[in-house]
C-alpha cells in the first residue's frame, strides 16, 4: 500500500533544473525516474513559479503558472519584491494541494543584487507541518 503523502501528492516524471531548461532525470537502471509524494508536490509546485503563465494554453491550461516573468529587468526594490510575492502566492495558491500560504518573505541574497529568494510557508491538506519552499528569482536580464 503506498504511503499516505504519495497518495496525496501523487507522482510524476521527475525533472532537474538544468540550464537551458528541465531535463528528465534517469535512475541507474536507465529508466526514467519519478517524484513520489513530497518531491513530487515540491516540484510542482515549483514548476507553478517557473512556467510563465499562459505558456500552456495551447495545450488546455490557460491559467497555469505564473507572472513572474513580468519582474525580470526591473529594479530590487521593496515595490518589486511586493509584487514578486504577490505573484508567487497566486501560483501557488492555484494548486488544489494548497490550503494556505501563511508567510511569504522576499529576501537580497547578499552579494548578490539581481536576485530575490522568496521564502514560502505553505500549509498542504492533510498535513500538519507546513512545507517550506526556497525559490530564487533572477531579475537581471542575464
Amino acid at each position: 500500500m503506498a504511503a499516505p503523502r504519495e497518495v496525496l501528492f501523487g507522482n510524476d516524471l521527475k525533472l532537474v533544473d538544468e540550464a537551458p531548461g528541465l531535463d528528465l532525470v534517469v535512475d541507474g537502471g536507465g529508466d526514467v525516474d519519478l517524484a513520489r509524494g513530497n518531491d513530487n508536490i515540491v516540484q510542482a509546485l515549483r514548476l507553478r513559479l517557473l512556467v510563465r503563465k499562459g505558456e500552456l494554453a495551447p495545450l488546455g491550461w490557460p491559467d497555469y503558472g505564473s507572472r513572474i516573468h513580468e519582474l525580470i529587468g526591473e529594479p530590487n526594490n521593496r515595490r518589486t519584491q511586493l509584487i514578486l510575492m504577490a505573484h508567487a502566492r497566486a501560483a501557488i495558491s492555484a494548486d488544489p494541494r494548497v490550503v494556505d500560504i501563511p508567510t511569504i518573505e522576499a529576501l537580497v541574497l547578499p552579494g548578490n543584487r539581481d536576485v530575490v529568494r522568496l521564502n514560502l510557508s505553505i500549509t498542504l491538506i492533510a498535513q500538519q507541518t507546513p512545507l517550506n519552499l526556497v525559490f530564487d528569482v533572477r531579475l537581471g536580464n542575464a
